[in-house]
């Protein structure tokens, strides 16, 4: 061999050996960076990701997939960590509300109980005396009040609390209602003088002079045949001195302050055990399926009964000032959302109130948007009973009928509530006034309305038609005198 075959050879031997050393090397790197890579995706998988960011952030030549899908991985973990947070408030919330359910409920049955074996206080002597001479009234009065009341106590031994109830809030509604009157009824105590006096706040019309004074005539007539009359809101005479027909509310049985015996609670345990588990059942309704009738009955009865409860909650308020406050204690859970009988009226079933009280706060805009009507009915005017010397009658609303029956109460209300006390003077109760742009422009138009709304043969409409005969268009807002309004407490019901 040549010495010169024989340097080459060493030569490449060299580059060969230093070739594979390079390899070597590059190798080494390689099993090092997927060593790295490795105890990365270890991490990963053995606990959160994000411990793995710094080892990530250090790692430029990671490659790009890989570090994506651990940023995803990252995200993710964050995202599961933020709810399962939530989850745990969502439970502690929840477990919240149940022990401030209970404590409600126990509350409540101290409140209607304040002594479960108390015995009612004694009738005072004035009730005691005379009782036989006024036997014959006193039974009269106890057919109306027995007839009305054994159809509410059939309704509820037929009753059925189930769990079904839940799936039909209308049911739910007018049994709530129902078993609220029973209670009511029950808590009824005529007086025995048959008579009641009008509060001293209601202004009528003297049929003898022309002025006006504090009526202390009695709230019930007698026509020829000796039958007794009830004229709730002091219109029943007319400016001839006879006595008009004012339709059904003639024959309403009326629960007052006087004839209101709270030491009777303990004998209405059975429907304040009914009424419990319904107010616990309400919070559970689902009202998301229900049409515009359905939830136009609903919540007119909601309203009445979260009224009514309230009245056995908190007793009867004495004055406007503290029917006002009433009204915002007045609160009743309906399918998890708190509302009180004012947000009911106002944010639920009349129009919105941003052109009286501002823009619409959160509030308002929740329960328009959770129970909203869509667009409001004028007639629950004749049907929201504030249980007031001035409210409507109460009643049961259904949603099979819920249209004919706010008009049979819009028509009733306004043959009881309207009076002609001359041929130059109709009386038009506050509450017309109050919501005259549901019905009118004016007072012209407004006494225009009320004429077309009564019934023709009634002779009603007869006297406002006089009225109108004899005065000109200009003058027709003079003839209108405002019945003021009246807040002591009263219930009118259907006989």
């Amino acid at each position: 061999m040549k010495f010169e075959e024989l340097i080459m050879q060493e030569t490449q031997e060299k580059q060969t050996t230093m070739d594979l050393q390079h390899q070597v090397e590059q190798l080494e790197e390689e099993l090092e960076d997927e060593l790295k890579l490795s105890k990365i995706l270890q991490y990963a998988l053995d606990g959160p990701i994000h411990l793995c960011c710094p080892c990530l952030s250090a790692q430029t030549n990671l490659p790009f997939k890989i570090k994506e899908l651990l940023t995803e991985l990252a995200t993710v973990e964050d995202e599961i960590k933020w709810l399962e947070k939530k989850v745990e408030k969502l439970n502690l919330n929840l477990y919240l509300e149940k022990k401030y359910t209970r404590e409600w409920e126990l509350q409540h049955l101290k409140s209607l109980y304040p002594n479960r074996h108390h015995r009612p206080r004694k009738q005072s002597l004035r009730r005691h005396q005379n009782r036989s001479k006024l036997m014959g009234s006193e039974q009269d009065l106890h057919k109306r009040r027995s007839s009305f009341g054994s159809s509410v106590d059939t309704k509820y031994d037929k009753l059925q609390l189930s769990v079904s109830d839940t799936k039909n809030p209308n049911k739910l509604s007018e049994d709530l209602i129902q078993c609220l009157i029973a209670i009511f009824l029950k808590l009824y105590q005529p007086l025995l003088d048959g008579e009641e006096m009008l509060p001293k706040q209601i202004s009528c019309k003297s049929f003898i002079s022309k002025s006006t004074f504090n009526c202390t005539a009695p709230t019930f007539f007698f026509n020829n045949n000796g039958s007794r009359y009830l004229d709730p809101y002091a219109t029943l005479l007319d400016f001839d001195g006879g006595i008009r027909d004012i339709g059904p509310y003639k024959t309403f049985t009326q629960i007052t302050r006087n004839t209101l015996d709270h030491t009777r609670i303990s004998e209405c345990s059975k429907e304040v055990g009914k009424l419990c588990i319904m107010m616990q059942k309400l919070c559970s309704v689902n009202l998301n399926l229900l049409t515009y009738k359905q939830k136009l009955a609903f919540w007119i009865n909601v309203y009445n009964a979260c009224i009514m409860h309230a009245f056995l909650q908190h007793g009867l308020p004495s004055t406007q000032e503290k029917l006002l406050v009433l009204m915002n204690k007045a609160v009743i859970n309906v399918g998890g959302i708190v509302v009180n009988a004012l947000g009911i009226e106002h944010f639920i079933l009349r129009h919105p109130s941003s052109s009286n009280h501002g823009p619409a706060d959160e509030r308002e805009m929740l329960l328009r948007q959770a129970y909203g009507l869509g667009f409001p009915e004028p007639n629950v005017t004749f049907a929201l009973c504030r249980g007031s010397w001035s409210s409507p009658a109460l009643r049961v609303y259904t949603s099979e009928d819920i249209v004919n029956e706010l008009a049979r109460a819009r028509v009733e209300y306004l043959e009881a509530s309207v009076g002609v006390v001359s041929r130059k003077k109709v009386l038009v109760p506050k509450l017309l006034q109050c919501h005259i742009k549901d019905f009118a422009d004016d007072m012209e138009s407004l006494l225009e309305w009320i004429y077309s709304q009564l019934p023709q043969s009634g002779s009603l409409r007869r006297l406002i038609m006089e009225c109108l005969n004899d005065e000109t268009k200009s003058s027709l807002a003079k003839m209108v005198e405002i019945q003021p309004y009246v807040y002591e407490f009263r219930y009118l019901l259907p006989s």
